[in-house]
């Protein structure tokens, strides 16, 4: 862990901002020091129907979900938190002066008891990594 999917409206997809915002989510989520490399997963999709605000055709969005697994403390979840949600802000400075954007990022933590893995990306990277 931590998964993150990220959704942008139609409207920006081919700003570099968005093209180029899953990088930053992943190494962000790497740079904070809690999450496995191995665990890490950044999707990115593109909404085309979508209503924003005042359903002006120029107002834009971007929505980030983080999911992590559960058993950390609060002060580390929201340290976390911060420092990917500091780097989304700064990524898409550029594109929040450019037009109307609204940005939203928030984290879920998943049940301890209902949270199911089949993983070998640990040991694959680890050899990898020699």
């Amino acid at each position: 862990m931590p998964h993150a999917w990220i959704e942008y409206s139609k409207n920006i997809k081919d700003r570099s901002e968005i093209k180029t915002l899953k990088h930053t989510v992943y190494r962000s989520a790497l740079e904070s020091g809690i999450f496995p490399v191995g665990g890490v997963r950044v999707r990115s999709q593109m909404i085309d129907d979508y209503i924003v605000g005042d359903d002006h055709p120029d107002n834009s969005f971007v929505h980030i979900v983080l999911r992590i697994g559960a058993g950390r403390d609060l002060e580390t979840k929201k340290k976390a938190a911060d420092m990917i949600f500091e780097a989304v802000k700064a990524h898409l400075k550029p594109l929040h002066e450019a037009v109307p954007l609204a940005v939203a990022f928030e984290v879920q933590e998943m049940s301890a008891d209902l949270n199911y893995k089949y993983n070998n990306l640990h040991e694959y990277i680890k050899n990898r990594q020699g």
